[in-house]
């Protein structure tokens, strides 16, 4: 009886052999990565002291060309519920899930694609090619929900010229065309995260250019801009165009950005009547890079200005020690101080977090 069992077994994983090598196959052909944000948190308000640890964000990547000239990626956002009746919950939510389409090379545009799905949008996704550090905070824009990092919807994007020479591209982190890149896309407007709460559709764009590609292949003059409705029930209207100014070498990277427009993509920064307010704002990043160890200093400073109210709405100062591993998971000690201007009144803090990124 044993015998015969013994056989049964060794016939039984002979079958499973090749689903086995078969399914392993198909793990190797994705493929994955992640990247997680843990801090410990210590936080100063005018009547209160807070301390916490806490997972800020982590993301988990697929991807996986299907041909020559198609693939996809699904990535999922995780963080902590802070609010509602799962509050205290690690919650999963789509932040990327889209079909990738490489284009043909034109006489000008290279490297170009097509996106559709729950993608990235033109500014920011160019944005965080440079300033690194979204474990320290969201980028300008989209911390103050008047632009969204992904979103539904399609995105045509690509270069400008070739590839620049490898060794101007050294210490340069966005895209590599030689006289620049660009983005431009339609999407829901509420961004990854919420509901369509309208009928109407968002047109968001950027072109990025590089007027001294042989002499400074580092710096960049770009153009933004949206056009669109707030995405709540009223519509309100949503227009805004910036400007900004990028230079990324070994030493040094650095973004100053300034906008003016009506109203957020979100459509929170609306009166009474539900009108759009008029606003401006400006941002500067810079990553200091002055050891020869793997060791940078960061700083940023962001201003929103409500116009129609003449008063600033919200202002951040964030400066940030960090060392940074081969494959650019950090370990950094971080200072923010932030204002707010609610009602006839304003609300200040300071944190303070050590904050430990992983990337695999």
């Amino acid at each position: 009886m044993q015998s015969v069992m013994k056989h049964i077994a060794a016939l039984a994983l002979f079958l499973c052999l090749p689903f086995s090598i078969n399914a392993q196959s198909a793990l190797n052909d994705f493929g994955f990565s992640g990247q997680f944000f843990f801090s410990y948190e210590h936080s100063f308000e005018e009547s209160d002291v807070n301390s916490e640890f806490l997972l800020k964000r982590g993301y988990i990547t697929f991807r996986r060309d299907i041909s020559e000239r198609v693939g996809v990626r699904f990535t999922q956002d995780v963080s902590v519920d802070r609010a509602g009746d799962g509050e205290g919950n690690i919650e999963l939510r789509l932040k990327y899930a889209l079909v990738h389409v490489n284009m043909n090379d034109t006489r000008l545009i290279k490297n170009s694609s097509i996106e559709f799905g729950v993608v990235s949008r033109p500014w920011i996704d160019f944005e965080q090619s440079i300033n690194d550090y979204r474990s320290q905070r969201s980028m300008f824009l989209d911390d103050n929900n008047i632009y969204s990092s992904a979103d539904y919807g399609i995105t045509y994007a690509g270069q400008l010229g070739d590839d620049l020479p490898e060794d101007s591209q050294t210490g340069l982190t966005s895209d590599g065309g030689r006289y620049g890149s660009f983005s431009i896309g339609i999407y829901n407007g509420g961004g990854y995260a919420a509901l369509e709460k309208n009928n109407n559709k968002m047109l968001e764009g950027r072109l990025s250019l590089r007027p001294l590609p042989d002499q400074m292949p580092g710096f960049q003059a770009s153009i933004l801009g949206a056009y669109g409705k707030g995405n709540i029930p009223e519509s309100p209207d949503f227009e805004n165009a910036g400007l900004a100014f990028s230079y990324e070498s070994e030493k040094w990277a650095s973004i100053l950005q300034g906008f003016t427009g009506k109203g957020d993509g979100a459509g929170q920064l609306v009166n009474l009547n539900n009108e759009s307010f008029r606003l401006k704002g400006w941002s500067m990043f810079n990553e200091f890079k002055p050891f020869e160890q793997p060791v940078s200093l960061t700083l940023r400073y962001d201003e929103l200005i409500n116009t129609d109210l003449d008063r600033w709405h919200s202002r951040r100062f964030v400066s940030g020690i960090v060392y940074i591993f081969s494959n650019r998971s950090k370990i950094m000690f971080d200072y923010n101080r932030a204002w707010d201007h609610l009602d006839a009144d304003t609300h200040a803090y300071d944190i303070i977090e050590v904050v430990t990124e992983i990337r695999f």
